[in-house]
């Protein structure tokens, strides 16, 4: 909470990459993401660690509206599609029966 404060008063982007999140021993504290505290945070996810597809090499971003276009088109000119079958198993796992 306070590092998201103190880059929001900065005027500093705070990244956080949050592949880890949601995996957690039993009786430990639930963690939080940074958007629980800045809706200008950039947060980093994936399905490898969570849905259990390390290696797939697929996962998602969530940023600000306005680092859409910058980022389209940095994601245009450094990445290529991930497999067909990855797509599908990470549409999959997003499904309401995947996550109960």
């Amino acid at each position: 909470r306070d590092l998201c404060a103190a880059c929001e008063e900065l005027r500093v982007l705070f990244i956080s990459d949050e592949i880890y999140h949601g995996i957690t021993y039993s009786d430990a504290p639930r963690a939080a993401s940074a958007l629980e505290f800045s809706q200008s945070a950039l947060v980093i996810n994936s399905f490898s660690k969570y849905y259990s597809m390390t290696g797939w090499r697929i996962g998602w971003l969530i940023a600000p509206d306005h680092l859409s276009d910058p980022i389209n088109r940095l994601n245009q000119n450094l990445f290529i599609s991930a497999p067909t079958m990855s797509q599908r198993a990470a549409l999959a796992a997003l499904q309401p029966a995947a996550v109960n």
